[in-house]
């Protein structure tokens, strides 16, 4: 199966085509919250390099966050273009799940974090190795209240922890830092748990398909009388 994937839930951006387990080409950029500017670019470029048209697709997947609210909307506006037009499946993931699933061979505990701003983060833990499985989450939560719900020795992907460094530099005798390459979810991991989705018999509506949001967004929070 032929399947394009994008992840636009954080300050960086990735779009991946996959076939089957294969990953064609991937495009990552990390260039702050222009996913409106360098999204469809970066698609051009990879149905260029591979001499491909869109009409060639039978699939979509796409990351539904939690994450930037502007990017979110982005990427999934774009997914769902794509799947109706060509009338071809769609498949959302959690980019919590993405991240988490790219660090799957570590056999413990792993919290994904992304930075919800405000103050707060996205969190999620997850089993690690063969029985990779969600444990807690997802959620949104200050970082110090996170820190007392981490185990020993957990790994943390994602680059939610970065903006609270000095907060999680005081857990360095329980927690890993993995390397920056785990800062972002990729769109090659959202086209692989697509696509196991997709051969679980799973897909979703565009009409019904919504990002996951946790909180309101900020131009909800004057509505509700909070600053």
């Amino acid at each position: 199966m032929r399947l394009l994937a994008l992840d636009t839930s954080t300050l960086s951006g990735s779009v991946a085509l996959l076939e089957d387990e294969q990953i064609r080409a991937e495009v990552n950029l990390n260039l702050g919250r222009k996913h409106t500017e360098r999204l469809l670019p970066g698609m051009d470029w990879i149905f260029q390099e591979l001499e491909l048209e869109p009409r060639q697709l039978e699939a979509v997947a796409v990351g539904l966050g939690p994450g930037s609210f502007t990017g979110l909307r982005v990427g999934l506006a774009t997914a769902k273009g794509l799947a109706i037009s060509l009338e071809i499946p769609l498949v959302g993931v959690s980019s919590l799940e993405a991240l988490a699933w790219q660090a799957r061979f570590y056999s413990g505990k792993i919290l994904s974090l992304i930075d919800a701003r405000k103050g707060q983060v996205f969190a999620e833990f997850f089993q690690g190795g063969d029985g990779f499985s969600a444990l807690e989450g997802p959620m949104v939560i200050n970082p110090e209240e996170l820190a007392v719900k981490i185990p020993e020795q957990t790994l943390l992907v994602g680059e939610g922890w970065r903006a609270y460094h000095e907060i999680f530099a005081k857990l360095r005798d329980r927690i890993i830092i993995a390397g920056a390459e785990f800062d972002s979810p990729r769109g090659s991991i959202i086209g692989r748990l697509g696509l196991r989705r997709l051969k679980q018999g799973e897909r979703d509506l565009p009409d019904t398909l919504v990002p996951i949001y946790l909180r309101p967004s900020d131009a909800e929070y004057p509505k509700m009388g909070v600053k």
